[in-house]
């Protein structure tokens, strides 16, 4: 038998027991009190219904039930089926505990603006320490605020991360501080000043028990990047791998070894590609397509993607910040230097042209210069490509070339272990700051952030 419906405003409705043993449904097209309260537990949801609930199962009805059965990633009609009806009624039981709910996180329990939240009485200010508290949460849960971090504006940023927040807790992701949104985030919030652990998602990496890797390594008009790819090629060497297949130098150079990934066995395969590779664009845009990890090294080219050439030249380009009609529009900012929007003018944005495959769970990391200036691009020109299905790894401001060789291997070597995000980034971020530190150059917060692990399973 199923369990009974637990929520107060289902559960009087005796004529729902049918459908929750799977013997009914309720279709476009029914109407009365138990539709009624239907539509009043979407309204009390987040869902709006034009005209407000009528007692009519309609078109309203059908799109907020679809709403609803998309946000708990389930396919099908719009109907009241006994799997719809136990996600409502899950969903309303949730929103019944707020009523009786306190605040008990030590980062909120004594925030009177955050307890009025809590009632419905308010909503969250728009600036100030409350804010920040909120976004010192997001943060410490892996919900990145990549441009403002805690600064205490609740902006679009902030929204976005909590749309992120409610999406992976299945509350509906419109963006504000809702009661039950305050609720759960009290709830799981670690302590203050405790970062919950975060890792890659190592199961859905491999695939027939290989990890595949794309290493790209930017063009530098010094030749440094020339000292740096091979550093990562001794590196890799020291760290056991064997190079194998073609070793031409206009070739992609290619490394195996065994997995250290305890319970796990299988192996990785790391792809090389350079400036002296043929066609250097194309072999990297082949690592973001089929591969699971891909890393850029070097020059972001201002905000308009990896590059394998001569600024002067649009042939080596991967063109990621320019050439999408969203950048015509405005919706997203072109790369920031004229002179190389100039250059890229008329290149298609390469984002736009390759088809990803929304089914493969990736993690890309771009180790050049300030290239959250295009996460924007990642974020939302990909079809398909969201949080839960690619997790990303960028830099918030200039990166210098003593480093470049480092953070792809840091990256390779804790990836052969399963290390979590934190041991990713720790090393790349230390280093980095080190380097600022000596050259007069520190800046606040961190060089490298990630991106999308707010949602993947905890460690």
């Amino acid at each position: 038998m199923p369990a009974p419906l637990k929520s107060q405003l289902l559960k009087p409705h005796a004529d729902l027991e049918p459908i929750l043993r799977g013997d009914a449904t309720l279709v476009r097209g029914a109407r009365g009190p138990t539709i009624r309260a239907i539509q009043d537990g979407l309204v009390a949801l987040g869902y709006g219904l034009p005209g407000g609930p009528d007692g009519v199962f309609g078109k309203a009805t059908e799109v907020g039930l679809g709403e609803l059965r998309r946000l708990h990633e389930r396919v099908g009609a719009a109907i009241v089926d006994a799997e719809t009806l136990t996600i409502l009624d899950d969903a309303l039981a949730r929103l019944d505990a707020v009523a009786d709910y306190s605040l008990r996180n030590a980062r909120f329990a004594d925030d009177a603006a955050l307890a009025a939240v809590l009632r419905g009485e308010r909503p969250l200010p728009r600036s100030g320490e409350t804010v920040k508290a909120i976004q010192r949460a997001l943060l410490d849960l892996h919900f990145s605020l990549p441009r403002g971090g805690a600064d205490g504006d609740y902006g679009d940023e902030t929204r976005e991360a909590l749309r992120r927040f409610q999406r992976w807790q299945r509350v509906r992701p419109g963006g504000e501080l809702s009661p039950l949104t305050m609720m759960v985030l009290d709830e799981l919030a670690p302590p203050p000043n405790v970062t919950v652990t975060r890792a890659p998602e190592y199961a859905k990496l491999l695939r027939d028990d290989r990890l595949t890797v794309t290493i790209g390594m930017g063009y530098d008009e010094k030749d440094l990047d020339v000292r740096e790819r091979g550093e990562v090629v001794r590196g890799l060497l020291r760290s056991g791998f064997v190079q194998i297949g073609e070793t031409a130098d206009d070739a992609v150079h290619t490394f195996i070894r065994d997995l250290e990934i305890p319970g796990r066995r299988g192996t990785m395969r790391v792809r090389l590609v350079s400036r002296d590779t043929a066609r250097p664009e194309a072999c990297f845009a082949e690592g973001l397509v089929q591969d699971a990890v891909t890393v850029y090294a070097g020059h972001a080219r201002y905000g308009t993607g990896p590059d394998f050439d001569d600024k002067e030249s649009a042939a080596g380009n991967f063109v990621i910040g320019v050439g999408a009609p969203q950048h015509l529009s405005g919706a997203l900012e072109r790369g920031y230097n004229p002179h190389m929007n100039q250059i890229l003018a008329g290149v298609p944005n390469d984002l736009l042209r390759h088809r990803f495959d929304p089914e493969r769970y990736q993690l890309w990391a771009f180790l050049g210069c300030t290239t959250r200036n295009y996460l924007d691009e990642l974020r939302g020109l990909i079809a398909g490509k969201d949080t839960h299905n690619l997790d990303l790894i960028v830099s918030t401001r200039l990166i210098y070339w003593s480093n470049t060789a480092f953070g792809p291997l840091t990256i390779v070597r804790g990836l052969l272990t399963g290390a979590d995000i934190d041991a990713l980034l720790g090393p790349i971020n230390e280093r980095a700051l080190a380097t600022e530190r000596k050259l007069g150059k520190e800046a606040p917060g961190l060089p490298f952030i990630g991106d999308g692990f707010g949602d993947n399973a905890p460690r």
